[in-house]
């Protein structure tokens, strides 16, 4: 579980950076500031000691990338991105 904690945070970090270099060129203003809010949730969250609560977690995030694709999927067919 230590090594899955330190890569988690290693790619929080690189993630974050890469959010912080979006927010400072003002791209993307709104998007680097979710993205960091969600960058850095989503790396504490093997921190908790409450297995219930980890599984929350784990199963939020894997939905919220699975719905993301698919919304992703229907604008991309449709023509709008």
């Amino acid at each position: 579980m230590n090594l899955i904690r330190i890569a988690l945070a290693g790619g929080a970090l690189v993630y974050a950076v890469l959010f912080g270099i979006e927010l400072i060129r003002g791209h993307v203003l709104w998007q680097a500031v979710v993205g960091i809010i969600a960058v850095a949730a989503l790396a504490l969250l093997p921190l908790t000691k409450n297995e219930h609560q980890l599984h929350d977690g784990e199963m939020i995030a894997v939905w919220t990338c699975i719905l993301l694709f698919g919304l992703y999927a229907i604008l991309k067919s449709g023509g709008m991105v």
